[in-house]
């Protein structure tokens, strides 16, 4: 079970890291692969809460460590992303 669940949780550490500005070339997004993907060779519980908490983790330290918003809220922040998010979630359901 183990190694059945290493190489993916690397690839999604690999992912993590590539979503820093300047890392990948512009316009490079691998965000609906990870979810899609994670949706098929990660077990029911952690398709879910793995590629989400990576996606939802990098996206609010993006937002308010290297873009600097001023006078933005979590609130703002969830209202923005709102549509993203759903669609994360309907291709980690379609993987399922």
């Amino acid at each position: 079970m183990k190694s059945k669940i290493l190489w993916p949780v690397v690839l999604i550490l690999v992912f993590a890291l590539s979503r820093w500005p300047g890392v990948m070339p512009q316009n490079f997004s691998a965000t609906y692969a990870l979810c899609f993907c994670a949706g098929l060779c990660l077990p029911r519980r952690l398709a879910w809460t793995v590629p989400l908490a990576v996606v939802v983790a990098t996206d609010l330290l993006l937002t308010f460590l290297y873009y600097h918003p001023k006078d933005y809220s979590l609130l703002a922040f969830a209202r923005d992303q709102a549509g993203n998010y759903v669609a994360y979630a309907v291709l980690i359901w379609l993987g399922c």
